[in-house]
């Protein structure tokens, strides 16, 4: 998936979940009894350890020194045996959960397979679940008739760029900044109000100063390609516009692309489209260069401009704000407060594009936005082209098509995700689950609360500032239970939200100071409850740990307890906290990829910088966390942390490290990779499994790798270090 650059779609995404705010719970005492003669120094036999233990050994490549490249060693097996799918840009244990939650899915709503639950025998409500199991149904049905859509041809597609451009001047002189800026404004929002965002982006984000207010944000968009660098790259730039004039021949020219025997050509695009395609793309590439860094974007404070409309129409006065505002907003509905603006440069800089743009380009461009965001909906002669740069940017061959199903399970999770979100719980999230990722994420707290103390650096007000916020960090749990609860037929009847459970993800949202774990991440090889606790410490513990530093790392810190852009940081404790950052910033900033063109790609190491400190700050606590209750209760009475078979020859502590790289073993293509570091906050999974223990004491002394070994450098770096 592209990252988008709107911040406010985090929040949003965070704000709409009202997940179960976890307690512990007794069913841990009746899993540390379950088998009381697995003693730490036991050997587990069953299906399930044996099972484990042969999948850790896939993975791994032994014969490879751990201290020289720890991926290798722990992942060598993984890299050298799996094979990305032909349809794929990478292939990793994301999209086997992935994966796995969308087959899932398509057995519920697929009645084909002869899967689908019954819902009177499931539900307290029957009648509101059959309901909602029939909208499953039938929206996949609509989407896997591939030949009704293919007879409906470019007519939707049509209809809705007409209905879009019907008030937008044709064939006029002058520039955009000397027309009618009302009809723009319109333009914009019923282009918004069809999900597609132009050149800016106007979005519901809770109000940085206040957690309890929502505002609308303003943020900039409506790039076609991934990231701004994109368009510095001429091969790149030249298969864009190839596309474009491709894709304004198939929807507009006289022929209808399904009468052909083969598939369209650049000999086949008119002049006409082709003049467009190359409008198109300046202007896009003149948005790439009046946009605003990514680093600047996901910076909590820079991107916090609060305006009036009036003072964001003094800057941008081509656009009637206004309209544009009250067009997008629900009928009855008006804003009084002021809109957050991610970049007010940015909408100065857009006045002077508007300036220099001619009416007709906009129009084009519009067209294309529109084509781009609804032309996948049509059926597969129509989208070719899409598919073709789509691939190609990604690394896959464009012959390679993806099975229609996957397509229509995503229109499903991206529409009504919590409806199946309901079924999909119900097997695949039980109550021990939640209550063991509880505990560990407790314990993970308990030992920052141990750690924040005994840094040096963190002055007593601010330590008292970070020790309020993390108690008053609140856990989500699995699935919404409130507005909709995703256990409830009946509310989901009444309500669709973002983000369903079976998401395969997890974060912290700052905005409210909680950490958020969908059920759809709880599963293997991310958490397993019958598994030694030194795996899934490793795994989901580091996870966990991760996103609790989210609260504390280079944009959390600027968040105080109730979620509110508060600073609570002494000016001493933030010059040490951005020094001991930097050395970060550098360290990952030396690490590179290789591109499709076989050269090294810098990772950018500030961009990085919050995901770095996390996965860090993460691996380093879950450790603790982990040794503390191993040494609470060294026989494993309580517990468990006995032995996998195979698997004796190494320490619980060696596991520990091996199951956490286990989670980012990962292969990329080359394409995959470039776009990540041009777009993504996270860094390539090899980084993120060495740049992690390059700057663990804790892992150079589990393997005995001498200083100075690649894996065990003289210079680490550290935030969280604690005594």
């Amino acid at each position: 998936m592209v990252l988008a650059t709107k911040i406010s779609l985090l929040v949003a995404v965070s704000l709409a979940l009202s997940l179960v705010q976890a307690e512990p719970i007794p069913i841990l005492k009746e899993r540390a009894s379950k088998d009381p003669s697995l003693s730490n120094k036991a050997t587990c036999k069953t299906p399930h350890c044996v099972t484990a233990a042969r999948e850790i050994l896939d993975d791994m490549n032994p014969k490879a020194d751990p201290c020289q490249d720890f991926s290798q060693f722990a992942c060598g097996g993984f890299y050298e045996k799996r094979a990305i799918a032909a349809d794929q840009s990478a292939f990793n244990y994301f999209q086997v959960l992935y994966d796995k939650n969308n087959d899932a899915i398509r057995e519920i709503v697929d009645p084909s397979f002869g899967k689908q639950p019954i819902p009177s025998k499931i539900d307290p409500d029957p009648a509101a679940a059959q309901a909602n199991l029939q909208k499953l149904q039938d929206l996949y049905a609509s989407c896997i008739d591939e030949s009704t859509i293919l007879s409906a041809g470019r007519k939707p597609l049509l209809d809705q760029i007409s209905s879009i451009l019907s008030a937008f001047p044709s064939n006029t002189t002058g520039n955009v900044g000397g027309g009618d800026k009302t009809v723009l404004a319109k333009t914009l929002a019923h282009l918004s109000n069809q999900g597609i965002s132009g050149f800016v982006s106007l979005d519901v984000s809770t109000d940085p100063m206040d957690p309890l207010i929502n505002s609308l944000s303003l943020s900039e968009d409506g790039l076609g390609l991934p990231a701004r660098e994109y368009y510095q790259d001429a091969e790149t730039i030249k298969l864009y516009e190839s596309t474009i004039g491709q894709m304004f021949q198939v929807i507009f020219g006289e022929e209808d692309v399904t009468t052909r025997n083969q598939t369209l050509t650049d000999a086949d695009v008119k002049q006409e489209w082709k003049d467009v395609a190359k409008a198109v793309v300046g202007f896009e590439t003149q948005l790439a260069e009046i946009g605003t860094e990514l680093v600047d974007l996901y910076d909590p404070i820079k991107s916090n401009n609060p305006r009036t409309v009036d003072q964001i129409s003094a800057v941008t006065p081509s656009i009637d704000w206004a309209s544009f505002i009250s067009g997008v907003l629900p009928s009855g509905v008006t804003n009084t407060r002021p809109i957050i603006v991610s970049s007010p440069e940015y909408l100065t800089r857009l006045e002077s594009l508007l300036n220099t743009t001619t009416p007709q380009t906009l129009r084009n461009y519009i067209t294309w936005l529109t084509i781009s965001n609804s032309a996948p909906n049509l059926g597969t002669p129509y989208r070719q082209p899409l598919h073709t740069l789509s691939a190609t940017l990604s690394g896959v061959s464009p012959d390679t098509i993806t099975p229609r199903w996957k397509h229509c399970v995503s229109v499903i999770n991206n529409n009504l995700g919590d409806m199946a979100g309901h079924y999909y719980i119900q097997t695949a999230f039980p109550g021990a689950n939640r209550a063991f990722t509880v505990s560990i994420i407790d314990s993970i707290l308990e030992s920052y609360k141990k750690t924040f103390p005994t840094l040096t650096w963190l002055d007593k007000p601010t330590l008292s500032g970070a020790m309020e916020k993390l108690t008053a960090i609140v856990k989500l749990m699995g699935y919404s239970t409130d507005s909709p609860g995703v256990s409830s037929s009946a509310s989901l009847q009444k309500k669709k939200l973002p983000n369903p459970p079976q998401t395969v993800n997890a974060f912290y949202n700052p905005f409210t100071n909680q950490i958020v774990f969908p059920a759809g991440i709880l599963q293997r090889p991310f958490f397993e409850v019958e598994s030694p606790e030194y795996v899934n410490y490793g795994e989901f513990g580091v996870v966990a740990g991760h996103e609790v530093t989210h609260g504390f790392d280079k944009m959390g810190h600027h968040f105080d307890s109730i979620g509110r852009i508060h600073n609570w940081w002494t000016n001493a404790t933030e010059k040490a906290f951005t020094e001991k950052a930097q050395c970060f910033v550098n360290q990952y900033g030396n690490f590179t990829i290789k591109g499709p063109d076989r050269k090294d790609h810098n990772v950018n190491g500030q961009l990085t910088l919050g995901e770095n400190i996390a996965d860090n700050g993460g691996l380093k606590q879950s450790f603790r966390a982990w040794q503390s209750r191993l040494q609470s209760d060294p026989s494993g009475k309580k517990h468990k942390n006995f032995n996998l078979p195979g698997l004796e020859r190494y320490t619980p502590s060696q596991l520990f490290f091996i199951s956490y790289a286990r989670v980012w073993c990962s292969k990329e293509r080359p394409e995959y990779l470039v776009n990540l570091i041009r777009s993504d906050p996270h860094s390539p999974s090899k980084w993120r499994i060495n740049g992690v223990v390059q700057n663990s004491p804790e892992f150079a002394n589990a393997f005995q790798c001498k200083v100075g070994s690649a894996m065990n450098p003289v210079k680490k770096c550290e935030v969280w270090k604690g005594g």
